[in-house]
């Protein structure tokens, strides 16, 4: 017979009374109650059951604990006074005994959820997380439609850190509670960390998460993460705006808004969300990523170091570690590079090449010391795998063979270069001589907009019949606009550096797919076809360090413009050079410029006393440094000389004042190469082994000077020192480099056009004979 009833009446209503009191939060009406009850019935186990529950709600916990022991003792079979007790102990600081209590109320009622997750909730307070997580799980599993309950598992598998466990948990959690916007939330921002998982579903559940709950912050700055990796930028752009909005004072998002802004061009805004990132949060490390690499694009590059080293101090990832080593050498800080590519050699070689998000840049890579083709092609494959699971788009049936092979094709050119940049001055003066009645060029640019007195855009614009604007449109738009454009030949002149807009071409928008000229690499990407070379960047046999096949030109790879102007030459005094010293010219770029290639310079300064060597200007602390380094090897620092950043015509006039031009290595002169010999400067050039280091020996050997080419340091220096004491044979050489630029291979636009045309009509024939692509040479 049930203990209620043999109660009398009175007490039966007296009981109710106080659980009803209880259940409406009258917990002083509740204890008064069962105070009164339990002076009648002191052996009453569910008076002493309600009492201490109610003492326990009222912050009475020591005094509930005592109860509660009583009703346990009265009631040992009663699951819930054991819950109620565990409960209690937690509160008064006796956390044994509370998850004793409730192992004991798990044995006592093994189906039941409540005492699983109070004693999950009693572990986790002790830290206990893994523990806590498998009763917290086992509860989820006998009540799986207790948000709560589900939150919680997702909660604490986040703060173990255990991405897969939680992936799978929130799979499980959305079959039972398909409208959990956390879960929903959580599953998407987690397949946008994972390289292999479909980014459209990511996008789908990032979406339906936000039409459940539209103020959550996080989800919409993960969804413009979502968004601009698929290449939306302006709908990225968007999304980071709301979040931005909901949550002013949340860092990461400012930072992952900043991300977006970048793509989209607006580099200043950019910087200065991820400034007010690291205002709110000091230790935001994406935050201090993100500003080095708008810091970049801006060309502030000792910003650009201190944010990159601020990264890797926090969190020394691979990716980040190459980008830190990439800026300190655009400051020349040889020491801060050394130690960062130190570093992730140690790391490369315990573990494989990180993907998605996290590859390595593979033009940062192959711009690293030590580093060779073989290993920049599995960067660059790595690199490139994130945008291979891109479906291709559906193009048109294929016309028969004998339609195709001889029509009028047409050339999409992929670039955000179209203005005054030095892809532009080497390519126009071919472009204009591009046969119009065979090929049909179509300019895709994604580049910031140009200068109105741009002369290069201008000459562009009139060389290149079609134009699309394709900066503000999605990878996937841009892509389908080239397959609505009917392009025949894709050609990438990009490349993955600054800028690049590589993920376009994974749809396969063209029959036929290239890369060519801003990339001295392979790109490792399956969807190109073919890199455009020559027989010296890749020679025969080399051709296995590449993803591509190899169209090689004859000559030279790289076209130059033979409408370039060349100002007169201003005197030496004009331009800072002592009259009768040998002045030796070296205007690169500053990260190519290596601690080996300046002591080498260095030790021909202190072979040549009449030297003196002619440098870019550098800012301040740069300047220093090889300043520093030349007093260290005991050359006087007047003798580097700066010069200051001019127009293109005005460099190439001042450039002829120079006797000879050095080469940098491993990443050699490439357009500087060109400038040199264009101003009659003989161009000095080192040899190495993979495309990026062979550059400057393909540049001269295509204007018949192969004498100038050295494949080791020590012929490099012996081939400087013997014209360096030879006036009459530098004079030679510049009378025979002045001679030929009517004549030689690398200043002909007309024949490279015909030459580059007959290697698109060669790919295009096989690709209308239904063969796969397959090295060419062309010509």
């Amino acid at each position: 017979m049930s203990m209620l009833n043999t109660l009398p009446s009175r007490d039966r209503e007296a009981l109710a009374s106080a659980a009803a009191c209880f259940q409406q939060g009258r917990l002083d009406d509740a204890v008064r109650l069962a105070r009164e009850l339990l002076a009648r019935q002191p052996g009453l186990g569910l008076a002493n059951k309600l009492l201490g529950s109610a003492l326990h709600a009222q912050g009475r916990h020591a005094e509930a604990v005592v109860v509660l022991r009583l009703a346990v003792r009265q009631m040992p079979q009663d699951a819930q006074a054991h819950t109620n007790l565990g409960n209690a102990l937690a509160a008064a600081g006796q956390p044994d005994d509370a998850i004793a209590s409730h192992r004991t109320a798990i044995a006592l009622q093994p189906e039941a959820a409540t005492p699983r997750y109070n004693l999950g909730c009693t572990l986790l307070a002790q830290g206990r997380r893994e523990e806590a997580l498998q009763a917290l799980w086992q509860a989820f599993e006998k009540a799986p439609t207790e948000a709560d309950t589900a939150r919680l598992c997702r909660e604490l598998l986040a703060e173990i850190g255990d991405e897969q466990r939680l992936g799978a948990f929130c799979r499980l959690n959305l079959q039972h509670l398909p409208d959990d916007a956390g879960a929903l939330a959580i599953l998407g921002a987690l397949l946008l960390k994972d390289a292999g998982a479909d980014r459209a579903e990511a996008e789908n559940l990032l979406r339906t998460a936000l039409q459940r709950a539209p103020g959550d912050a996080a989800t919409w700055s993960n969804l413009g993460v979502a968004l601009q990796a698929d290449g939306r930028v302006a709908e990225a752009v968007e999304a980071g705006r709301r979040a931005t909005t909901l949550a002013p004072d949340w860092a990461q998002g400012h930072s992952n808004l900043a991300v977006a802004l970048r793509d989209a061009g607006a580099w200043d805004e950019s910087k200065t969300h991820c400034l007010r990132a690291l205002s709110l949060d000091g230790d935001c490390v994406d935050a201090y990523y993100n500003l080095g690499c708008v810091c970049v694009d801006l060309g502030e590059h000792a910003l650009a170091r201190e944010a990159y080293i601020e990264a890797v101090k926090r969190a020394p990832r691979p990716g980040w570690l190459l980008q830190g080593a990439h800026a300190c050498r655009q400051v020349l800080d040889w020491d801060g590079a050394e130690l960062l590519e130190e570093e992730l050699a140690r790391q490369l070689a315990d573990a494989p090449l990180p993907g998605g998000a996290a590859a390595l840049s593979p033009f940062a890579f192959l711009t690293t010391p030590g580093t060779d083709a073989a290993g920049q092609l599995a960067v660059a494959r790595q690199f490139a795998a994130q945008f291979a699971a891109r479906p291709a788009l559906r193009r048109p049936v294929a016309k028969a063979p004998g339609e195709e092979a001889g029509r009028r094709l047409r050339i999409g050119l992929l670039s955000a270069d179209f203005r005054d940049h030095a892809t532009a001055h080497l390519l126009t003066g071919v472009l204009e001589e591009i046969d119009r009645s065979a090929f049909g060029l179509v300019a895709y640019d994604h580049g910031p907009m140009a200068a109105a007195d741009d002369a290069y855009r201008g000459r562009l614009e009139a060389a290149i019949p079609e134009w699309v604007t394709v900066a503000g449109l999605s990878d996937e738009q841009a892509a389908q606009r080239m397959l609505a454009d009917g392009i025949d030949i894709a050609i990438d002149l990009k490349g993955w550096t600054q800028g690049y807009r590589g993920g376009i071409l994974a749809y396969r928008p063209a029959p036929v797919q290239m890369q060519w000229l801003g990339f001295p690499g392979t790109m490792g990407a399956p969807w190109l076809d073919y890199l455009i070379a020559d027989a010296v960047t890749i020679p025969p046999g080399a051709e296995a360090a590449y993803s591509e096949c190899i169209l090689r030109l004859p000559g030279c790879y790289q076209p130059n413009d033979t409408r370039r102007e060349v100002a007169p030459t201003p005197p030496r005094a004009a331009l800072g050079l002592p009259e009768g010293a040998l002045v030796l010219a070296a205007f690169h770029q500053h990260y190519k410029i290596t601690r080996a290639t300046f002591a080498l310079w260095l030790d021909l300064l202190r072979q040549l006393p009449t030297a003196v060597l002619w440098l870019l200007d550098a800012p301040a602390e740069a300047r220093a440094v090889l300043e520093a380094a030349a007093v260290g090897a005991g050359v006087d620092p007047a003798r580097l000389v700066w010069a200051l950043r001019l127009p293109a015509s005005e460099h190439l006039g001042r450039f002829a004042a120079a006797d000879l031009a050095l080469d940098v290595f491993p990443v050699n002169a490439h357009t500087t190469a060109s400038d040199a010999l264009w101003a009659g400067v003989p161009q000095i050039a080192r040899c190495g082994d993979s495309f990026v280091s062979r550059v400057s020996a393909s540049v001269v050997s295509a204007i018949g000077c192969e004498a100038l080419v050295a494949r080791d340091d020590d012929a490099y220096a012996a081939l400087v020192l013997a014209l360096a004491q030879d006036v009459p044979r530098r004079e030679a050489l510049r009378e025979r480099i002045r001679a030929a630029r009517g004549r030689a291979p690398l200043f002909d636009s007309a024949g490279f056009a015909r030459c580059l045309e007959a290697g698109w009509r060669q790919a295009w024939a096989r690709y209308a004979a239904g063969l796969p692509p397959a090295h060419i040479d062309a010509g």
